[in-house]
């Protein structure tokens, strides 16, 4: 009885002596909030924007961060060396050992011989080096000195790629979360940058950088970055041939990177010449040729220059080096690679495939494919922000009556065909490809995130105008947001960083007094 009454007269002086001051802090806070309320939509998405986008680049940072692992492939330096010295091999030679072997695309061979001394899956062909791999990264490092290519690996490339694909969709996710006009809370554009910038499997192609996963990074900026040119040409009342023309550049880069981008980008090329051509009111040859050619001839450039690359060093327009390469398996009589009889089984790998849930930080931890050797996660399981995308069928079974604005919807829906057709033949290429690695995740994955952006606007629709309903639906994204990019962090934590957290850990529990 007497510590409650001692407890109810600290509290009662408490009140009296801080009373004032408390009143005051709330004055504050509620000036603060009023101020806020002035602010614009767009002006308080970028507030909540910005801490978003640092978390994601400062998480990018430490997932690549070459301090505890000495990044060894430079697969890239060495092909810009090469076109440094007027060359399309590579400098290096092969080792003798190698060209005596009877057939030197035999791994089995190649290994009970111990001949390891050469660039790992480089493509032998004529006693020279060459790689498969898109020469476009390589041919930007061309500006850099010699002393500097030495010191850039693939990691590098791996890290500004995949910033710059981060920038471009904030960008995109920005045009496209004015389109909800103010449906959803700023906040909300913030927490699901999160998801956009973190879910899977960006940080593990950073925790695992090589020249494999510099070609998709590489490739998914470049083309990623032609969606936003192409869909902020579209937004201006006449298409833009300026930013069309960075469209045609950015998606020739992408397939001039990775060529199994193609077929995504045949339809991109066919979706944006055919919504051009809707805009041409009344129809002129005159208005629209211009236009097809700033969109055109870069791909065309870019398809012409692959050709000429390919004749030059295997004498086929269509021999990309694959064929050639010195790999584990051996290519010269393996033809099996792509086929629709892996998609059933690499639906699996990809989106429900297991994962190790352990007590241990970070709790997370993929499980090996027996197949491949390569450890995967389902994307249902560590990324379900993608689910979203799935609502985009909701926009076209719309009750036909005239809408508001018919251009903006217009705009909408070729945005979302759009990306939803990419993620599509993105996906199906990846899953007809008979070897599952979680990297190639990143192929669809970027256009699969911003289609699930661009699709929760159709969950608030449904709502309609039920504000309960309409609450919950929004915490609900922010919730799934948060989890795909926590979870997705965590199932690609790397083992050899793990105690370093772990330690942090420890000394966060003992300075609060926790054992």
């Amino acid at each position: 009885m007497l510590e409650t009454g001692t407890a109810l007269l600290l509290i009662s002086v408490f009140s009296i002596v801080f009373r004032d001051k408390l009143a005051c802090l709330r004055r504050q806070i509620s000036g603060v909030a009023n101020r806020f309320k002035k602010i614009n939509y767009s002006s308080q998405m970028i507030i909540f924007s910005t801490p978003a986008a640092l978390i994601v680049i400062a998480s990018y940072v430490w997932f690549a961060l070459p301090v505890f692992k000495a990044p060894i492939f430079n697969h890239y330096s060495l092909l810009a060396n090469a076109f440094k010295n007027h060359q399309l091999h590579l400098i290096e030679e092969p080792p003798s050992v190698l060209l005596a072997l009877d057939d030197p695309y035999d791994y089995a061979l190649r290994k009970e011989k111990n001949i390891e001394n050469f660039p790992w899956d480089a493509s032998l062909y004529n006693n020279k080096f060459y790689f498969y791999w898109g020469p476009v990264p390589s041919l930007l490092l061309v500006f850099f000195g010699n002393e500097a290519l030495i010191r850039i690996k693939d990691v590098h490339l791996v890290l500004a790629f995949t910033c710059g694909l981060f920038f471009y969709c904030i960008l995109l996710s920005y045009s496209i979360w004015l389109s909800f006009n103010k449906a959803f809370p700023p906040w909300l554009f913030g927490i699901s940058l999160l998801a956009v910038g973190l879910s899977a499997p960006t940080a593990w192609l950073l925790s695992s950088s090589r020249v494999y996963e510099a070609a998709i990074s590489g490739c998914q900026f470049f083309f990623i970055g032609g969606c936003y040119w192409a869909y902020s040409s579209l937004k201006d009342k006449a298409p833009s041939p300026s930013k069309i023309l960075l469209a045609g550049l950015h998606w020739a880069l992408a397939m001039g990177t990775r060529i199994t981008i193609s077929p995504v980008i045949f339809f991109t090329t066919g979706m944006m010449l055919f919504y051009v051509l809707k805009q041409i009111k009344p129809f002129s040859l005159k208005s629209y040729l211009p236009m097809a050619l700033y969109l055109c001839v870069p791909l065309v450039v870019a398809v012409a220059g692959l050709g000429w690359y390919n004749w030059a060093r295997f004498g086929s327009i269509l021999e990309f080096g694959i064929k050639y390469q010195l790999a584990n398996v051996n290519y010269s009589v393996f033809h099996d690679s792509f086929s629709t009889r892996y998609i059933k089984e690499n639906l699996y790998n990809y989106f429900i495939h297991p994962l190790k849930l352990r007590g241990l930080f970070p709790y997370l931890r993929p499980i090996e494919n027996t197949f491949s050797n390569e450890r995967l996660a389902g994307l249902v399981y560590i990324s379900p922000y993608f689910l979203f995308a799935g609502l985009f069928v909701g926009r076209f079974l719309r009750p036909k009556n005239p809408p508001h604005n018919r251009d903006v919807d217009d705009l909408g829906n070729w945005l979302t065909l759009t990306l939803a057709g990419s993620s599509l033949i993105s996906t199906l290429v990846i899953l007809s490809f008979y070897f599952p690695a979680t990297r190639y995740g990143l192929d669809f994955m970027p256009s699969l995130l911003l289609l699930a952006t661009a699709s929760l606007g159709e969950g608030y629709r449904l709502s309609g105008k039920n504000k309960i309903a309409g609450t919950v639906y929004i915490i609900f994204v922010a919730l799934v947001a948060l989890f795909s990019a926590t979870a997705s962090s965590l199932v690609a934590f790397p083992p050899q960083k793990e105690k370093y957290v772990i330690v942090l850990i420890k000394g966060i529990y003992q300075l609060l007094g926790f054992r």
